[in-house]
């Protein structure tokens, strides 16, 4: 228990419900002089410009991605509508944040079967043709992205913060940077979901942890609570965070005094429940109808027979629409395909986040990774011990629940754990106190504006050498997330009679005038091809296996793979890999 423990003498209690005081260290020492500082903050505060016009660009001109228009249509549906029976599968705060700019373009919410039936999918393709239709689909889709920009912001704020508190500015201002310049999260942040509202709500519960930590009391343990009720309002894996901040309030008083531990634990509970349901209640203040109140109950049941830990899950006392999305998790969480360096599976594998990591991140990022950990070692024992307190036991946590899952889709699902080793790495800044070592960090972070800079319009489909083309090696949200859908549809205007199979989400047709390929027989296609890489090593791997075998003749974004067919081509199977590209002219040949 020492690790809940601070070396420092405790004086005795003011009050009942307040710990002793704990005389806090000073974590600016050894953060390579006032030079690195400065340097550190001004590099900050280019990476948030970057990050700006980056992302608001992509915002703008990317197409809609596979999970948004589902998670837009429900968003915009439970404002106007109060009612929460279109979001069956996670919690609703994400996406009614983002709605909340979106009514001011006017959105069509349109009344029609499947909102009466409750049926989300076909819900969202009324909500994407209606607004279509009425002109205002481009300006509702840019306004909701503003929500996530914003929260990738604010997520390198809370990194600055995380950062100074343990280690100094310097450090908190390098973990920032080393967040907004990495290509894959403004390859996110701009797109509407709840991987990076979910990466904000991780970190203020790091945060209220801390505070906690460094002065726990009961109007901490609040804070405590009320963070971990937004996390739970935006992702059901915050169970996780849910019970190891609890665990945290009774271990850090519990050798001091276990009646204020048992209260600072109890608090937690009560005030992260209640956070749920006000939450609920607010956006539904009636419940959301007979018709989902029934498919709550079967979805429920059906879960709560999987297993035990599922069963004890649904069981806590939270409204019936988070224990609904809960269950709709469990029943459907099963295998699904997997694609990373040429090779595919079903389901999940441990080494696929670590190797997925290494070639979405730059080197200056995989050095800080590498390096934080040593740099740790020259801090004192509190700075240590409330590191692993309010960032690595989260991180831990975050990543073992995200291992525990059938699902290998991308490092949007490991991004709260990214955020959160970001702190340490920040901590190299501590080493820089020498020339040499201040020309690395310099050539390190040169490598992460290079990377955003390189990355250009296409942050989602930027991979780092020596990992490209990037199509031959990550596939899914590492990639190809249906971005490109709009430039597909421009390019098919020049080439009619295309055949393509695009990752296209509910309520986006295919473009006018083409062929699709899937379900088509080898032997007739010839010609242009427009093939999703995710379909293509990932989805339909077995049916388009053919297609790999041939080298492609251009890409649109990173994520749409072009081939020019001149006779009919051999349909045997090709590898697991998709071949190099072609020579430049030439048309596709099978390798």
């Amino acid at each position: 228990m020492a690790l809940f423990r601070s070396h420092r003498s405790l004086r005795s209690f003011g009050s009942r419900n307040a710990c002793p005081d704990i005389d806090l260290p000073t974590h600016n020492a050894g953060e390579g002089g006032a030079p690195a500082r400065v340097a550190a903050i001004v590099a900050l505060a280019a990476a948030v410009v970057l990050y700006l016009v980056s992302g608001l660009w992509q915002a703008a001109h990317d197409a809609p991605t596979v999970d948004e228009t589902v998670d837009l249509s429900s968003g915009v549906a439970t404002l106007v509508r109060h009612d929460l029976r279109m979001n069956p599968e996670h919690p609703p705060l994400p996406k009614v944040l983002g709605a909340v700019p979106a009514l001011f373009a006017h959105p069509v919410v349109p009344d029609t079967e499947a909102w009466r039936s409750g049926d989300w999918f076909d819900f969202a393709d009324d909500f994407v043709s209606a607004n279509r239709d009425a002109g205002r689909l481009d300006q509702v889709l840019f306004l909701a992205r503003l929500v996530p920009l914003a929260e990738g912001l604010a997520c390198a704020g809370l990194l600055f913060v995380l950062g100074r508190r343990l280690f100094g500015p310097g450090a908190g201002a390098t973990a920032g940077v080393l967040w907004l310049t990495t290509p894959t999260v403004v390859g996110l942040a701009h797109f509407l979901s709840i991987d990076v509202a979910f990466t904000l709500a991780t970190l203020v519960v790091a945060w209220t942890v801390l505070n906690f930590v460094d002065r726990p009391d009961v109007a901490r343990a609040a804070w405590l609570g009320v963070a971990c009720a937004a996390a739970l309002a935006t992702r059901h894996s915050a169970l996780s965070l849910w019970a190891y901040a609890v665990m945290v309030a009774l271990a850090v008083l519990w050798r001091v005094d276990r009646r204020l531990a048992l209260r600072c634990g109890a608090v937690v509970i009560f005030v992260a429940c209640a956070g749920v349901w006000m939450a609920t209640r607010v956006l539904a203040p009636t419940g959301s109808g007979e018709v989902f109140a029934a498919r709550s109950e079967s979805l429920v049941a059906e879960a709560s027979s999987k297993s035990t830990v599922a069963r004890a899950a649904l069981a806590l006392p939270f409204p019936s629409e988070f224990r609904a999305g809960l269950g709709y998790l469990v029943v459907t969480s099963d295998e699904r395909p997997a694609y990373l360096f040429g090779h595919a599976w079903n389901g999940s594998r441990a080494w696929y986040f670590p190797a997925s990591l290494l070639t979405k991140l730059p080197l200056g990022s995989l050095v800080a990774l590498v390096l934080g950990p040593f740099a740790m070692r020259g801090r004192g024992s509190d700075t240590r011990r409330r590191t692993l307190l309010a960032i690595v036991g989260p991180a831990v946590v975050s990543f073992g629940f995200v291992l525990a899952q059938p699902l290998n889709l991308g490092v949007r699902y490991v991004l709260p754990t990214l955020a959160l080793v970001l702190v340490p790495a920040g901590a190299v800044v501590g080493w820089l106190s020498t020339r040499p070592r201040r020309a690395l960090a310099g050539v390190a972070l040169a490598t992460q504006f290079a990377a955003m800079i390189g990355a250009g319009s296409h942050a989602l489909a930027w991979t780092a050498p020596p990992f490209r083309p990037a199509y031959r090696w990550v596939s899914d949200s590492n990639l190809d997330y249906g971005q490109d859908n709009d430039r597909v549809a421009t390019w098919a205007a020049a080439h009619p009679d295309a055949w393509v199979a695009l990752l296209r989400p509910r309520g986006v047709d295919n473009p006018a005038g083409v062929r699709e390929l899937r379900g088509s027989s080898p032997a007739e296609v010839q010609g242009w091809i427009a093939v999703s890489a995710t379909r293509l090593t990932q989805l339909d791997r077995d049916q388009l296996s053919w297609l790999r075998a041939y080298c492609p003749v251009g890409e649109i974004g990173g994520s749409v793979l072009l081939y020019r067919l001149v006779g009919p081509p051999d349909a045997s199977p090709g590898p697991t890999m998709p071949a190099s590209p072609c020579d430049a002219g030439e048309p596709s040949t099978r390798s």
